[in-house]
């Protein structure tokens, strides 16, 4: 069955069966709650497809920040869908054209009509509840404008640097939404977004290098006797990994193990009715690299996922964390006073 991918319409687009755009007069103006249904329907129907493993954590956050989770979502996908899944027909330089458009938007605070509404109008509403930073969102599509003429990476710093960019930069927004600001707050949430998209990078090895990309850093790939070349020969054998790319996702994989390690434990920074999505969120993208384990290094010929049983699984280890962590907190709410020294 093939799944119409939900889209939001961009500025000056018309649609026979739509009807005329609703008029929009700026950065606080308010979709009609049809519109406004609409919108709020199309942004689910996105996460769902697009985002399986945020969709099932998104399940757990309280009722009334889900819609602007959903929103922050539905905007980076849309954008992050408008450059990675581009048609060979699409030009780069229209894409490139909507990207500055954005820039402009959020360089103007998000005043006047967004390139896509009513995407624009419910994204307006999120910045400015919860105070995220335009920053945040100029950074992400600087990160985009990397994507649209596919570069090699010659250092990790760079691709860390770009994954800041592309996946960082969400984690900090969502922070902002969930009402984590403190510094170390922000500092493990941009490093888990980090995390995530490396994540995304070692699994997709296989598909990028088949659109004509190449993520892992060049200095690694030598490290390893690995080339560009060599990667396309073992990817057009289909025979999967040699010793060496196995060598090489093993090291890789063992630095992304290392970035969960120094960013999940920030979630314990969150307000205790918003720590679990997250934690499992978190979870859930950590056990992908045990399922690429699992494939002895394999993620030429196939593309590593989790399953339904393991998602369930994690989910229970998950909820088990967060009730013995609150357990603890409660214990420590009582202020007695301990003496820890030998008595005399």
């Amino acid at each position: 069955m093939r799944v119409v991918k939900p889209s939001f319409q961009r500025e000056g687009a018309s649609s026979a069966s739509a009807g005329p755009p609703e008029e929009l007069t700026g950065a606080s103006s308010l979709c009609s709650v049809p519109a406004a249904a609409a919108s709020e329907a199309q942004e689910e129907a996105l996460l769902a497809h697009h985002g399986k493993t945020f969709h099932f954590a998104a399940r757990f956050l309280p009722g009334e920040l889900r819609p602007s989770f959903v929103t922050l979502y539905a905007f980076f996908r849309t954008l992050d869908d408008l450059v990675d899944e581009r048609g060979p027909e699409e030009e780069p330089r229209a894409i490139a054209e909507e990207l500055r458009a954005w820039r402009a938007w959020f360089l103007a605070n998000c005043q006047g009509t967004a390139p896509r509404e009513p995407l624009g109008s419910r994204l307006t509403q999120v910045v400015e509840r919860y105070g995220v930073p335009g920053t945040l969102f100029l950074d992400f599509l600087e990160g985009l404008h990397w994507d649209l003429w596919p570069r090699e990476f010659a250092s990790f710093s760079r691709l860390r640097a770009y994954c800041y960019r592309v996946a960082g930069t969400v984690g900090l927004a969502l922070a902002y939404v969930l009402g984590a600001t403190s510094e170390g707050a922000l500092a493990a949430a941009e490093g888990l977004g980090i995390a995530m998209q490396l994540t995304n990078i070692l699994r997709d090895v296989g598909g990028d290098l088949r659109k004509g990309r190449l993520y892992l850093p060049l200095e690694d790939l030598a490290r390893f006797g690995l080339s560009r070349s060599r990667l396309l020969q073992l990817l057009d054998a289909g025979q999967g990994p040699d010793a060496a790319f196995r060598d090489l996702m093993r090291y890789e994989l063992a630095r992304t193990h290392l970035c969960y390690a120094q960013s999940l434990p920030g979630v314990w920074l969150l307000p205790p009715d918003r720590r679990l999505p997250i934690l499992l969120a978190g979870r859930l993208y950590r056990r992908i690299l045990h399922a690429i384990e699992q494939r002895d290094y394999d993620v030429l010929r196939a593309r590593a996922h989790t399953t339904l049983t393991e998602k369930l699984c994690e989910a229970m280890l998950a909820l088990t964390l967060d009730r013995l962590w609150r357990r603890g907190e409660q214990l420590g709410a009582f202020g007695l006073e301990v003496n820890l020294e030998d008595e005399p």
